[in-house]
């Protein structure tokens, strides 16, 4: 073992920063705060998120629950069929590009709109159980029909979930060496010479009563930046705007670092930071309404039949 190891090097301390960030998740449920009410500012939904509506094949074999609009456009371009209007029932005219495994499947399921934490049946908005900062970068094979992971809860229930996502968030950015904090902060850099120089600017147009020797020492700053022998009026003034922060051609957005780290191990490893975010979901907010047959392995099973677990992980 190291020295580094022992002293409490870099790898202890990440160790420890994830236990910390671990206990910090367990603790301090904002839903115990009773003077501060909680999601305050959401914009709530104006509508339903399911109308339950259902496809079947051309031979009758349902397919899955959709809106009422996606069923309406099936019909609405002559590929569909009104079947019932209670329930509302769409038969396809051609054939789909998949059918559902079993009669369980998820997506035959009928929902409720209302919140799978709390049952509470107003107020509810969609909550992306795995963040889009994430998703966004999984490639296109997981991203099919994931509205599996989309679910309704309540305003309150959302500002706590976000608040335990916010401390999964800080552990995944410790374990992948992963920051987060103000993109435009990590995006863009503080170019130090670039501020000289522009400070050098303002100051020979602000400060009539500089000494001469100092007026010629800010003047070689700004010759030696623009490799130019004389400084005019309009390049002093061009120079006093002078933006000072440049492109970081290093920068990693977190969510992309994160899924390029669990990527290297295939799609299997993707996997289970899909799984891991379904788990935490079901660990920090205990929801009591969830729809039948949703899992943390969900789709899972299907993908590795489908694409092997050997599939060139191209991400988005």
């Amino acid at each position: 073992m190291s020295n580094g190891d022992v002293n409490g090097g870099p790898r202890q301390k990440r160790e420890v920063l994830i236990e910390q960030s671990s206990q910090n998740s367990q603790g301090r449920d904002p839903r115990r705060n009773k003077k501060k009410p909680l999601g305050v500012g959401y914009s709530v939904r104006k509508s339903p998120l399911y109308d339950n509506c259902f496809l079947h094949a051309p031979d009758g074999q349902p397919l899955c629950t959709c809106d009422r609009k996606k069923a309406q456009w099936y019909l609405d371009k002559g590929i569909g069929d009104l079947i019932s209007i209670d329930p509302f029932v769409v038969r396809l005219r051609f054939e789909p590009s998949g059918r559902p495994e079993s009669n369980v499947d998820y997506y035959l399921t009928v929902k409720e709109n209302l919140c799978v934490v709390c049952g509470k049946r107003e107020s509810y908005i969609r909550k992306n159980i795995v963040p889009h900062e994430y998703r966004r970068h999984f490639p296109i094979q997981m991203k099919d029909h994931n509205s599996h992971d989309v679910l309704l809860l309540c305003t309150a229930c959302h500002a706590v979930s976000n608040y335990y996502d916010s401390n999964l968030k800080q552990q995944l950015a410790v374990e992948f060496c992963a920051p987060i904090g103000c993109e435009e902060g990590v995006r863009m850099l503080e170019d130090t010479t670039r501020r000289q120089v522009r400070s050098a600017a303002r100051a020979l147009l602000n400060a009539s009563r500089l000494p001469e020797h100092r007026k010629k020492e800010l003047l070689a700053e700004i010759k030696g930046f623009y490799c130019i022998e004389e400084v005019t009026e309009e390049t002093l003034k061009e120079t006093a705007n002078l933006e000072t922060r440049i492109c970081n051609e290093t920068y990693i957005p977190h969510g992309l670092k994160v899924v390029q780290c669990f990527a290297t191990g295939g799609l299997k490893s993707l996997m289970e930071l899909e799984k891991r975010w379904r788990q935490h979901f079901l660990d920090t907010m205990q929801p009591k309404f969830l729809p039948q047959q949703w899992s943390v392995d969900h789709n899972h099973s299907k993908l590795i039949r489908k694409y092997g677990e050997d599939l060139p992980i191209k991400l988005a």
